[in-house]
């Protein structure tokens, strides 16, 4: 297979150094190339096939002088005689194994010889053209019967390239939307052994290109990373699958060494599009876990309800389709958009709807993809009858949602304030998710009728006139401290009124981690105070108006921007009132324009209700963690906070864990869309990452405006943000975990393990039975560790990348193995238990052997 995919690329132009194909006991023949030096690889008929790639488990023997060929070839061809494990693996499935059984083989050519006997006397019924398809059949069965019968070696020309590597068109571990190049200095075979270090590539086209790794590789400019890519993109369209290809550059040129099938991705999986448009604005930057789970709880909870009120007894079928509305990746949340679309399909006129959804919410990219079937004739009109019904009725549904809301919301702040039991806290959670949720799904509803009116109206208007309250309330705050001082009775008690009604609204006020005004009261005292010192400057300086916006008040606080925002359209609104003719004014009064209105009034006091339930869960999250372990609750997932209140299960180290990822994560250029084979995330990366901002590398989208910088206020800027956040906490219990090691390195083979540790710094110092079971500890790895990884239960490595004998050998063995961690030889030790993260790339220390 891997000849045969160096022939197709050679016929299809692509470059490709020349080769020939051997057998064993054929003459080799040289007079293709006048090179002196060549490269003698094998070409295991399994090897490179569609299940198993077998890379760097056969033999391949690089710079054989021209003399050596010859014996080189022998050697590879030993290889093929190895262990018996590859060929049960390479054949995992089919009737043919053993080649050398000749009682199999008889029976397998009996069996060959009765099904062409078969095809034959069809074809002979059949027409002439027919007949000859048949016959190509035939003859490729033969040449699929003879190139199991017969082992070849490939003999290709000696490059000596300046740089070498591998291209994943496709991230090994499930990450469909990133190519991966790992690069070498040289050649290939340093990087495999782990005796060169590497740069790792991370492109996701149309979104960022960031580097990974320093030290002395000398990395690809903007042409030649251009021109790998698009390399890529190419071979992977001509065979159909995503591919591993090996490169080198020699004097400037790129040539492709060998392309094979990723075997690793399971296309089992479910495919996930993430997509964070308008979703950003609510969790924006990183979110802790609980932030992440209580999330997902409350959009499954809506859209449940949603289903039960247009599917009825069908809804059964939609469960999996509500439970995974939003998703967390990278740290961050996101729209899971294909649940979205397949939800928005059952709607009547769902291909018009759908465009108007996606521009209302900002989705820039406009791709649509299902994961459900088309609902059928009957459950459609079920659904447009039902959608007609609440899209007159959704106003009045929402004034009845409103009034119980604030009645609800009342009743359980007060309880929240008198609780002070840990676990009852958590029972009025849940009392209250039931309660105030259960009619919750009407504002998705008014959301939709807010996107069609506003969309069918067509002018470019403020409806909603509920946005200004919140703004004119924190102007207002202001203006009293301007007067008398924020040490007067006069603001105290006008801020105590603003706190009530406003005081969960700031950015990132769905993330429950989040200190808002009302958690922290200092927070707002030193807002009007940064407010009144930017007026005075501005009054001083006296810069222009626009200017002024974006300057005082863009890196303060979206409410008082929005405030002198929405005076200007005032302003032109008034302005337009007194041009328009009266035809036009009786326009914005019809019926139209009075359901936008009303919609979208709605959709803003809906969602500050939105605000307020959270931190209403913000204030019993709080309170737990008064009770037991301060901020650190944050980190913890809803089931894991009930298992930690109800059961007492330490959480300790897991903590630490999500704590050290949250940290690495913050380093990591942002995505608005990503795509996934099941669940699956990013390294965190613990080396230096370097964004490369190339011109040719934005066609597909604006890279430096989705990326943003460290040290810069946004989503991944405010570095420190998080640490700041967990001294908030009143008994943030961090001394406590200080001993707790949690190592970050590279996932090349998913999976997670808990174990005991093997540390191997020789083969010969351990017998093989040894490694049964354990976690391999060693600083690399080569081909023949496979025996002993064979045994164990996982691997950690110092060394190695995706390339690496022991991201190869774990991967075709489906071991977790975690590789180049820096210094973990010093920091383990044989007989310490770990639990390694082979999808991450952490090692977790659970417990060291007692010295």
């Amino acid at each position: 297979m891997k000849a045969r995919h160096l022939e197709i690329l050679k016929e299809q132009g692509f470059p490709v150094p020349r080769f020939i194909l051997v057998s064993e006991n054929e003459e080799v023949d040289l007079s293709f190339s006048e090179r002196d030096c060549f490269a003698v690889r094998s070409n295991f008929s399994s090897e490179d096939s569609g299940e198993h790639s077998f890379a760097g488990q056969f033999l391949t023997r690089l710079n054989v002088k021209r003399e050596k060929v010859k014996e080189a070839v022998q050697e590879v061809f030993a290889s093929y005689a190895g262990s018996l494990d590859y060929k049960e693996k390479a054949n995992r499935g089919k009737a043919k194994y053993d080649l050398k059984q000749q009682g199999k083989a008889e029976q397998n050519e009996n069996t060959e010889r009765q099904e062409n006997a078969e095809r034959q006397e069809n074809a002979e019924r059949q027409e002439n053209t027919e007949r000859q398809e048949n016959a190509e059949r035939q003859e490729n069965a033969e040449q699929k019967k003879a190139d199991l019968l017969v082992e070849t070696v490939l003999i290709q020309e000696m490059l000596f390239p300046e740089k070498s590597g591998v291209l994943f068109t496709k991230n090994p571990k499930g990450i469909l939307s990133e190519m991966v190049v790992v690069l070498g200095q040289g050649l290939g075979d340093k990087v495999v052994e782990d005796q060169e270090n590497v740069l790792t590539y991370h492109y996701f086209p149309g979104e960022c290109l960031y580097q990974e790794g320093q030290g002395t590789v000398i990395g690809l400019d903007e042409d030649e990373l251009k021109t790998l890519f698009s390399l890529g993109e190419e071979i992977e369209q001509l065979f159909q699958k995503p591919m591993d290809i090996e490169f080198a550059i020699e004097k400037g040129k790129i040539y492709i060494l060998q392309a094979r099938a990723i075997t690793t991705l399971d296309m089992h999986l479910p495919t996930r599009i993430l997509d964070n448009s308008n979703i950003s604005e609510s969790f924006p930057g990183i979110c802790l876990p609980l932030s992440e789970s209580f999330a997902g709880e409350m959009y499954s909870g809506i859209f449940t309800s949603l289903g039960r009120r247009f599917l009825g007894k069908r809804v059964s079928s939609y469960e999996a389709v509500f439970q995974r509305m939003v998703g967390g990746f990278s740290g961050r949340m996101y729209y899971e958009i294909s649940s979205w679309y397949d939800i928005l399909r059952l709607l009547p006129f769902s291909g018009k709807i759908i465009p108007v959804w996606q521009g209302m919410l900002g989705v820039s990219n406009e791709e649509i993809s299902f994961s459900k079937k088309k609902p059928g004739f009957f459950l459609k009109c079920r659904i447009t009858l039902l959608f007609c019904y609440y899209f007159i009725v959704s106003q009045r549904k929402m004034q009845e949602l409103d009034k119980f809301f604030q009645e609800r919301y009342a009743s359980y702040s007060k309880r929240v304030d008198e609780e002070e039991e840990a676990q009852e806290l958590y029972r009025i959670f849940l009392e209250m998710k039931e309660d105030i949720l259960r009619e919750w799904d009407i504002t998705l509803m008014n959301d939709m009728v807010s996107f069609i009116s506003t969309h069918l109206y067509g002018k470019k208007t403020a409806f909603s006139l509920e946005t200004m309250k919140p703004v004119r309330a924190l102007s207002a705050l202001k203006a009293v401290a301007r007067k008398h001082g924020l040490d007067s009775e006069e603001y105290r008690r006008e801020k105590k009124k603003y706190i009530s009604a406003y005081g969960d609204r700031i950015e990132g006020e769905l993330k429950l981690e989040t200190r808002t005004y009302r958690s922290n009261e200092e927070l707002l005292d030193r807002w009007i105070l940064d407010a009144l010192e930017t007026e005075k400057t501005d009054r001083a300086g006296l810069p222009e108006a626009g200017h002024s916006i974006q300057k005082a008040y863009g890196e303060k606080d979206r409410f008082e921007k929005d405030s002198i925002e929405i005076d200007f359209a005032e302003k032109d609104c008034e302005e337009t009132s007194r041009m328009e003719k009266p035809s036009e004014q009786k326009q914005r009064k019809s019926f139209l324009y009075r359901l936008a209105e009303s919609s979208c009034n709605n959709r803003e006091i809906s969602r500050l209700h939105r605000t307020r339930c959270f931190g209403l869960m913000r204030r019993i999250v709080d309170k737990i963690g008064e009770k037991t372990i301060g901020f650190d609750v944050y980190y913890l997932r809803l089931d894991e906070l009930k298992e930690f209140l109800f059961s007492g299960k330490d959480f300790s180290l897991k903590i630490a864990r999500e704590k050290e990822l949250r940290k690495a994560y913050e380093r990591l250029p942002v995505l608005s869309r990503v795509k996934l084979l099941g669940k699956v995330d990013r390294d965190p990366l613990a080396g230096e990452i370097r964004v490369l901002s190339y011109e040719s590398f934005k066609e597909k989208g604006n890279i430096e405006g989705q990326i943003e910088k460290p040290g810069r206020d946004g989503m991944l800027g405010n570095t420190g943000h998080i640490r700041q956040m967990e001294k908030a906490g009143k008994k943030d219990k961090e001394a406590g975990n200080a001993k707790t090691r949690v190592f970050f390195g590279r996932g090349v083979s998913k999976g997670i393990f808990r174990g005991e540790v093997l540390k191997i710094k020789s083969l010969q110092e351990i017998r093989v039975a040894e490694a049964k079971g354990k976690i391999l500890l060693s600083y690399s790895t080569d081909p023949g560790w496979f025996p002993y990884l064979d045994m164990a239960s996982g691997l950690i490595t110092e060394r190695g990348s995706l390339l690496s004998h022991s991201a190869i050998l774990a991967r075709e063995l489906e071991k977790p193995a975690v590789v180049n961690i820096p210094k973990i030889m010093e920091e383990l030790q044989s007989g310490d238990i770990v639990e390694i993260d082979g999808d991450l790339g952490i090692c977790s220390v659970i417990k060291q052997k007692e010295k």
